[in-house]
């Protein structure tokens, strides 16, 4: 047979005392649960900030390496054969001059801000052009608050290549 055991104080309190105390309890831990939920919204929104502006930074340099890629393969494509060889060449101007104009072609610099050809070169005595193409992007949910913007830059090459 089971018994149950109930363990009573050795003193009993006041009534009054009882609801004051509890009263006073309740009364100090007021709104506590509101400001941990409010921090802890504030740390996840700041988490979802970054991790969208992460991406789209991620995204726009890949936009914009796209386009370098095709801004280098139209310099390539732009090779002229020389005296020197039979080989066609690419001189550094030719490089740019070509990247401008297939930025311009292809409507990038509406598709970047601040869209510039900031470096090209040849390599392999002209043969291996070069493009780096440089843009700003802006972050999507701090851009609404603050004026945030990343640079970015990214890099191509297309080889000249002699069709026979």
């Amino acid at each position: 047979m089971y018994t149950t055991r109930t363990l009573l104080p050795t003193r009993l309190p006041q009534r009054g005392a009882t609801k004051a105390a509890l009263r006073r309890l309740q009364t100090e831990d007021a709104g506590q649960s509101s400001v941990l939920i409010l921090g802890m919204l504030l740390v996840v929104l700041l988490l979802v900030a970054v991790m969208a502006g992460a991406t789209a930074v991620n995204l726009e340099a890949r936009k914009l390496l796209s386009a370098a890629d095709g801004a280098a393969s139209a310099a390539a494509q732009a090779a002229e054969q020389g005296a020197s060889g039979p080989t066609p060449r690419v001189s550094s101007d030719q490089v740019r001059a070509q990247a401008q104009n297939y930025l311009t072609v292809s409507g990038a610099h509406g598709r970047f801000d601040d869209l510039v050809v900031s470096r090209t070169w040849v390599t392999d005595a002209g043969e291996t052009a070069h493009v780096e193409l440089a843009a700003v992007v802006d972050l999507p949910m701090v851009s609404v608050i603050l004026p945030a913007q990343v640079p970015i830059s990214v890099e191509s090459h297309a080889r000249v290549s002699l069709n026979r």
